[in-house]
C-alpha cells in the first residue's frame, strides 16, 4: 500500500467567489438539479453556473429521465465561473 504523500495542498474552494447571476446581464433564467449540484442559467446568453453542491445526496434518490433532460439541456450552455 502507498502512502499519500502529506504535502498536498488542498484548493481553497471556499475562498472563491460564487457566481450568482449571469455575468452579462446579472439574472437568471431558472435553476435546475443535475444529480448533487444545483445549476442556474440564463437561456438568452447561454451559460450556467453552479448554486449549490448538495454533497449529501444520495445517487438511489435520482431520478435518472430528470437527470438525462438536465444534462443534455445544459450541455450547450456556457460555464462560468469566478
Amino acid at each position: 500500500m502507498t502512502k499519500l504523500a502529506n504535502n498536498v495542498i488542498p484548493f481553497p474552494h471556499d475562498r472563491a467567489r460564487a457566481v450568482k447571476c449571469c455575468p452579462h446581464c446579472g439574472k437568471r433564467s431558472d435553476v435546475y438539479r443535475i444529480g448533487r449540484l444545483l445549476w442556474a442559467y440564463c437561456e438568452h446568453h447561454e451559460v450556467r453556473w453552479v448554486v449549490a453542491d448538495f454533497q449529501d445526496a444520495s445517487p438511489h434518490s435520482m431520478d435518472r429521465q430528470q437527470l438525462r433532460r438536465g444534462l443534455e439541456f445544459l450541455s450547450s450552455f456556457v460555464e462560468v465561473t469566478r
